[in-house]
């Protein structure tokens, strides 16, 4: 007698009872994700049609992306993809898996140029390209360069760019940050490695995933960050804006890497609250 197909709201109890035992910080919205992405389907039309049967090919692998995720694996390199500022990218551990407070940062930069406007950007330690590719797709008429150490991450972020067909709109350039670059831009943006050395080890299994090279900041987390800040300005445009995300309570320490006889700026909180980011507008 044939086995009755499971239905997806019973995969999903099932999944979320497993990761809770991990534990995962959200269960439930995790196995939506992954059922979702194996299904094809968006989590509201998942759950609108909770009680459809899932076929066995589906629910194997279903049950492959639940292992990966309860060792730790991130949501965004289980399934290959990730949305970012309404753009669909491929997410796999050549980068870092874009993070909600990236996205923020995009937007707070989008934010300082009227709509039309055509600024020159350059995207340091582009990873993914996530935040080039989110300007580019903005400002249609920006010129946007992505640096990145990583000829691996820039593989990836030139991926992105076909596949959102933005190709023609990025520049992609091998960099130990402003080796190779020149020029000069409106906008310097920037999420680099801000995690001080002695930290990563303690971080989730979902972090130890990710590529080290984009995590490690040195004993401090501010190593990039200040060689950064230090030539920064020879790459702005008069009153261009330099603008950083940083790590929980470095913003201090950042602000205070900045000479006030040249720069003037401050500190933005993301959704939760956190001095996330750093803005600082060269005054000539």
């Amino acid at each position: 007698m044939a086995m009755t197909p499971p239905t997806r709201a019973q995969l999903l109890a099932q999944a979320a009872a497993q990761l809770s035992a991990v534990p995962t910080p959200q269960p439930r919205a995790e196995a939506e994700f992954l059922l979702a992405a194996v299904l094809g389907l968006t989590r509201t039309r998942l759950l609108a049609f909770a009680r459809e049967p899932v076929d066995a090919q589906d629910e194997q692998k279903f049950w492959s992306y639940v292992e990966q995720k309860k060792a730790g694996v991130p949501v965004a390199y289980i399934t290959g993809e990730t949305d970012f500022c309404g753009l669909t990218l491929r997410s796999d551990a050549r980068a870092l898996a874009p993070r909600p407070e990236t996205e923020e940062l995009a937007q707070y930069c989008a934010n300082l140029f009227e709509r039309g406007a055509d600024p020159a950007v350059l995207d340091v330690c582009t990873g993914s390209g996530c935040l080039a590719l989110a300007l580019a797709a903005r400002f249609p008429r920006a010129q946007v360069t992505g640096v990145d150490l990583s000829p691996e991450a820039l593989a990836l972020a030139a991926e992105n760019a076909r596949l959102t067909q933005l190709q023609d709109r990025v520049q992609w350039l091998q960099s130990d940050l402003f080796e190779n670059v020149s020029g000069t831009f409106d906008l310097i943006v920037s999420n680099p490695p801000y995690i001080p050395t002695a930290d990563i080890a303690a971080l989730s299994a979902e972090v130890q995933h990710e590529p080290r090279l984009a995590l490690d900041g040195g004993a401090d987390g501010l190593d990039l960050v200040r060689r950064i800040v230090s030539v920064a300005a020879d790459y702005l445009t008069p009153y261009g804006t330099l603008a950083l995300e940083i790590g929980l309570g470095e913003a201090p320490a950042v602000c205070a890497l900045f000479d006030a006889r040249l720069w003037e700026g401050g500190v933005k909180k993301d959704f939760a609250g956190v001095d996330r980011f750093v803005f600082a507008r060269r005054k000539f």
